[in-house]
């Protein structure tokens, strides 16, 4: 599984700081986004969006969306695309507000 293009900002919230290329590869997705990913490409349906919150950064909050991208000739996506919106900044306002 290949990441055909990630821009500055999936790169700076999910690649890994020891890799120097800056690329982000497939195995830089936390597992559970990788397994959505994974499944749309399998099935070609894409998954209801959905909240992500990573471990490893607590109040952080992201919505996410995976949709198949472009078709195979046999029917089945050859890509994928995952849309993350961080909402962190959202929900703070949202809290002080209340």
């Amino acid at each position: 599984m290949t990441i055909l293009h990630a821009n500055k900002t999936a790169r700076k919230y999910f690649s890994r700081t020891e890799r120097r290329s800056g690329e982000l590869e497939f195995s830089d997705l936390p597992q559970l986004l990788g397994a959505k990913v994974y499944q749309v490409l399998k099935t070609g349906a894409a998954i209801s969006s959905f909240k992500y919150e990573p471990e490893s950064s607590p109040g952080t909050v992201y919505h996410i969306n995976i949709v198949p991208f472009q078709r195979l000739v046999a029917g089945l996506p050859a890509s994928a695309l995952l849309l993350a919106e961080d909402l962190t900044q959202t929900r703070q306002f949202q809290r002080l507000e209340n």
